[in-house]
């Protein structure tokens, strides 16, 4: 079962991975990669090893749905309390 959900992107050679909700905000995401590091992703290659030319944030997005501008450190994720999420 794919674990990602990619689509042909506007762009040529590119696709766009939509990410799973966001745990701070609800809201679901997307991010366009080169169509090489989807087709990686889709054969199970770790995110990290299929595009680890990719900023720490954005992998996190693909993985985890966190928005890079919602992540604890981004500005809007600076007054969530780190505690609630644990419980």
């Amino acid at each position: 079962m794919a674990r990602h959900a990619i689509y042909d992107s506007m762009h040529p050679g590119c696709a766009d991975i939509l990410t799973p909700p966001c745990p701070f905000c609800g809201q679901q995401g997307w991010t366009t990669l080169p169509q090489t590091a989807a087709e990686a992703l889709l054969e199970g290659l770790p995110v990290q090893d299929a595009v680890p030319e990719l900023g720490f944030l954005l992998r996190e997005q693909i993985i985890s749905g966190t928005h890079p501008c919602c992540a604890p450190g981004a500005g809007f994720g600076d007054g969530i309390d780190l505690d609630l999420l644990t419980r």
